[in-house]
């Protein structure tokens, strides 16, 4: 009994220090060599500048119209009259609806410069900013239907308002 004891103490040293892993395997130096001398082999004298293509693309003038400004990205955008939008108009109802909401903050003037941005680079002249705690909040429109308000953001989206969005609002019924 003692012997063997002796025999297990002995042997299991031993092992567990011949069967210990190494980090190298006994092919990777000459597979690294190999490589190595294919690389060194292979030399490039290939000239390829006589093959270049030469590129020729003709200009072409674009005619935008003389009252181009900020309109052209409203194609088949009903316009509304200015004149009919003015501060006389009066509210005859309020209705559940959707406004498109473009920008939150929680600094009013970031708001009012927002709201005087998109007055000013749309036709749509309903923009409110409300105050909804602790943000201010910039929407555009009155819509009672759903695809015209996702149609002004997309277009919104179109000027680079990517955070446009359509939401559920209390709208405005005007005379």
């Amino acid at each position: 009994m003692k012997s063997l004891i002796l025999f297990i103490a002995f042997m299991c040293p031993l092992v567990f220090y011949s069967c210990g892993a190494s980090t190298a395997d006994r092919y990777s130096d000459d597979e690294e060599k190999i490589k190595e001398k294919e690389i060194e082999e292979v030399k490039e004298d290939f000239d390829f500048t006589p093959y270049q293509t030469k590129l020729e693309i003709p200009e072409k003038k674009i005619n935008l119209p003389s009252h181009s400004k900020n309109q052209d990205v409203w194609y088949d955008y009903d316009e509304k009259n200015i004149d009919t939008l003015s501060s006389s108009q009066k509210i005859v109802s309020k209705l559940n609806g959707y406004r498109v909401l473009i920008f939150t903050t929680d600094n009013l003037d970031e708001a009012n410069n927002m709201r005087s941005e998109i007055y000013f680079k749309t036709t749509e002249k309903q923009v409110y900013v409300t105050f909804d705690p602790p943000f201010y909040k910039v929407a555009v429109g009155d819509f009672t239907n759903y695809s015209d308000a996702k149609n002004l953001s997309f277009k919104l989206k179109q000027l680079g308002y990517a955070e446009a969005r359509v939401v559920n609002e209390t709208i405005n019924i005007f005379e």
